[in-house]
């Protein structure tokens, strides 16, 4: 997956930069992160090379705003994108390879990692729970009568609470090992 894939989805309406950076840190962070300082020279190079064009719109928060969209170029590059099939195997979890280097800290460390990883994966799970409970509230179409974009995008987050549920409980497995060994040490030491 790659960033000028993820703002060509994005761009189903026309949208600036910092309108993509919003949504990043919004919605799609749950999955792909970016800051401006990729976005925007992705967007300058997709404009280059005829995925997306842009025009200048008023804005009310200061100097015009840039606002970008898909070409006909750049729906059919997503298309292919979408039509390659799934890309499988192309995550970079950076935690994990963490957790498998945590023999190089301190056994009190080691756990204090774990813990934080936890919390931060329930906190992830919990804003999740969040907006689905918010949507099943606000749209009497929720879930199964959405149109596609939502429905769609609804799978996500289905897969989001699923993938945060069980590295949560993952977590509590492994600092349950943290304990029973640092007792076993602790009794025979």
């Amino acid at each position: 997956m790659s960033l000028p894939n993820i703002l060509l989805g994005m761009l189903a309406t026309p949208a600036s930069g910092y309108d993509l950076k919003q949504r990043f840190e919004n919605q799609e962070r749950h999955y792909w992160s970016a800051n401006l300082a990729q976005i925007y020279p992705t967007l300058k190079r997709m404009e280059n090379d005829g995925l997306l064009e842009s025009r200048e719109e008023p804005s009310d928060k200061g100097p015009p705003r840039k606002v970008y969209r898909r070409t006909r170029a750049g729906i059919d590059a997503l298309t292919q994108w979408l039509q390659r099939g799934p890309e499988v195997h192309s995550d970079r979890l950076s935690w994990l390879a963490q957790v498998g280097y945590l023999a190089h800290l301190p056994a009190k460390q080691q756990r204090d990692f774990m813990v934080k990883l936890h919390d931060e994966f329930v906190r992830h799970r919990r804003e999740l729970e969040g907006l689905e409970a918010h949507w099943a509230a606000h749209d009497p179409r929720f879930p199964d009568a959405l149109p596609d974009p939502e429905l769609f995008a609804h799978f996500t987050l289905r897969l989001g609470l699923t993938k945060y549920a069980t590295i949560v409980e993952w977590c509590e497995e492994c600092l349950e090992r943290l304990d029973r060994r640092d007792a076993k040490s602790a009794a025979s030491g």
